[in-house]
């Protein structure tokens, strides 16, 4: 080729017509050498609703939600072909042998599902890694998976180059996958990322040599990847879970700039929901349905982006704290709700980036040892906790979480919206020993009327008639106390919550306008603080009566009062309660039973951690 070529072309996207009722399909234009290309995308548009001059379907309050969804699925489709387009045009220019057949690969950019002309002829036309993209674009599934099965083509490609492997269907064998592998592993890469890639390009082969219309007829069958030899617990010694108090920690630390406030919103509200962080953005728009259950309970339910699955939900009172707290000003920081994919990406990558600093703040910065294999080699690495956090380890936190409050991993998978739960057992769910050992301890306890298998300290040796009349009368004493006391009136009798929470409201809003003037809170609050002080300086009535109520709630309910508890004292540090009243709060609620002695202890020393920090912060 001896002329010169200049990749100067135009890429324009029309209405097939622009004056019917009805949608109509969207065509995309390209031009080049003098020369235009029209080729259908495959999607359509109601022509009253297309934005011409910014060519994009239109998203409005005025149109049904059915239109909105519609035309959300056009523009996704319309950014997926821009962001393929100019990956292929950069790519045509380090191969300008394929410019004399650059129609038919655009056109198979623009439109994958298109039938290919002579399709055996075109496979030797078009280069291995095209085909591959193709296959992503017609078989993965989600814009996040998508790009990262193009980064692997992208990987793969580089392998060719470096290596001088002609880029043809007919070149990709077993011998160039064990030539992949190599190349990757002479780049010190991770045994995960060494896999990532390997699997992800042998899936799309597997596509392609299943495709009906390419039909690459790919032979890898003699290829054998590189195994992993860590043990599971090995493999996941680097996603740390964190712990309650630790969560509590991050949300009740007050010397934040406004990026840090709403990354750790983001953060804590990931924990608490056990979300990915591309759905976040769903429940945060209110893109979600809505359910209610016996005792007024709301659950509320949407399709995962990742695998189509649904995840049912429920909002915990802090969730919905926060869900308020961004609803009407939204984010102005760390903005994960726009409609520009790549601009949505950059916000993730600046979330992890954000969430780290906050959590060294918290001092989250104890040595994790954890265990990486590089190549063939398992070898320990350390690093501090904070530097080990990202959004994927909300998810870990929220699993792990739930398992030991004794929630079943059959219910667990309901929020995550995972199928079976494989995944929780292989990857997400951390137990120690110590969780392991209680478990074991607990079941063991439950065996009755053994000699030989028998925990000390624990009788063992209960009569069977005994038994039978404690479980008819049980679950009558038990409704009696439920039917009269719930946690919001356990909570605002021994605690003063509702008074707490009209203070924390307060500290929330700027202030209010009274005959023409702005005044704060400040004078409420500190009134409603020295009311809580005096308030816990004496028994408060009904004291037996609840600690009878805590000892009859099953695990999980216990769990969840520990959590509006813990809640509650943060929203005491917050209004300015000193540390003899939240001192005072946590032995009563020690006392109750709601603390065990390590949430006890945790809580004092967290507590403290925050007060001190506030301190010193007001200090400077």
């Amino acid at each position: 080729m001896n002329e010169q070529v200049f990749l100067e072309f135009t890429l324009n996207f029309n209405l097939r017509q622009t004056r019917l009722n009805k949608p109509t399909i969207i065509y995309a234009l390209f031009s080049f050498r003098g020369k235009q290309y029209k080729v259908n995308i495959g999607v359509k548009v109601y022509p009253s609703q297309w934005n011409k001059r910014k060519q994009i379907a239109t998203i409005s309050n005025g149109q049904t939600r059915l239109d909105n969804r519609n035309n959300e699925i056009v523009n996704k489709r319309i950014r997926s072909i821009l962001a393929s387009f100019e990956e292929n045009k950069n790519y045509l220019c380090e191969d300008m042998e394929r410019i004399n057949f650059l129609f038919e690969e655009m056109k198979q950019i623009i439109n994958p599902n298109l039938k290919q002309r002579n399709a055996m002829g075109e496979k030797e036309k078009l280069s291995a890694t095209f085909i591959l993209r193709q296959m992503v674009e017609k078989y993965i599934d989600g814009e996040n998976s998508k790009n990262i099965y193009i980064g692997y083509v992208r990987s793969f490609e580089n392998f060719l180059k470096t290596r001088n492997i002609l880029n043809s269907v007919s070149s990709i064998n077993g011998d160039t996958m064990e030539d992949y592998q190599q190349y990757l592993l002479s780049l010190n890469s991770k045994i995960a990322t060494i896999l990532n890639k390997l699997n992800g390009i042998k899936t799309l082969i597997n596509h392609a040599n299943k495709d009906k219309e390419i039909k690459a007829g790919i032979d890898i069958t003699s290829f054998t990847p590189i195994k992993d030899r860590r043990t599971k617990e090995q493999k996941k010694s680097k996603q740390i879970p964190l712990t309650e108090e630790q969560l509590l920690a991050i949300y009740g630390c007050s010397n934040l700039r406004p990026k840090e406030e709403e990354a750790r919103d983001l953060f804590i509200s990931q924990c608490l929901l056990g979300q990915r962080i591309s759905d976040l953005p769903k429940i945060f728009k209110g893109e979600y349905t809505v359910t209610k259950l016996e005792g007024n309970v709301e659950v509320i339910s949407f399709v995962v982006q990742k695998t189509g699955e649904q995840a049912t939900v429920y909002l915990f009172p802090l969730v919905k704290e926060i869900l308020n707290k961004y609803k009407e000003k939204g984010f102005e920081h760390i903005n994960l709700l726009g409609e520009d994919a790549s601009v949505v990406r950059n916000n993730e990558a600046k979330l992890n980036r954000v969430i780290k600093n906050v959590c060294k703040k918290v001092g989250l910065d104890s040595d994790v040892i954890y265990t990486e294999q590089i190549g063939e080699e398992v070898i320990n690495k350390k690093k501090k906790l904070y530097e080990l956090i990202h959004t994927h380890i909300a998810r870990h936190t929220f699993i792990t979480l739930m398992c030991r409050s004794g929630i079943p991993k059959e219910d667990v998978i309901i929020a995550t919206a995972h199928t079976d739960t494989t995944m929780i057992d292989d990857v997400y769910l951390h137990e120690t020993v110590n969780d392991k050992g209680t478990r074991l301890i607990n079941s063991l306890k439950r065996i009755k009327n053994s000699r030989l298998f028998k925990v000390e300290g624990t009788d063992n040796m209960v009569d069977a008639t005994m038994n039978k009349q404690e479980t008819v009368k049980k679950p009558i004493s038990t409704a009696s106390v439920a039917d009269n006391i719930t946690f919001e009136t356990l909570l605002d009798t021994q605690f003063l919550a509702s008074r707490i929470n009209e203070a924390s409201d307060m500290a929330e809003r700027m202030g209010y306008v009274k005959d023409g003037k702005l005044y704060d809170y400040d004078g409420e609050i500190n009134g409603i603080v020295k009311e809580l002080e005096a308030f816990m300086q004496s028994p408060a009535p009904g004291f037996e009566v609840a600690c009878k109520y805590v000892e009859r709630l099953s695990v999980g309910n216990l769990s969840n009062l520990r959590d509006e508890l813990k809640l509650l004292i943060v929203k005491c540090v917050r209004v300015g309660a000193d540390e003899e009243t939240i001192m005072q709060i946590i032995d009563k609620a020690f006392r109750m039973g709601i603390l065990d002695n390590d949430s006890l202890n945790d809580m004092k020393e967290i507590v403290s951690a925050i007060l001190k920090a506030k301190e010193k912060e007001s200090g400077k």
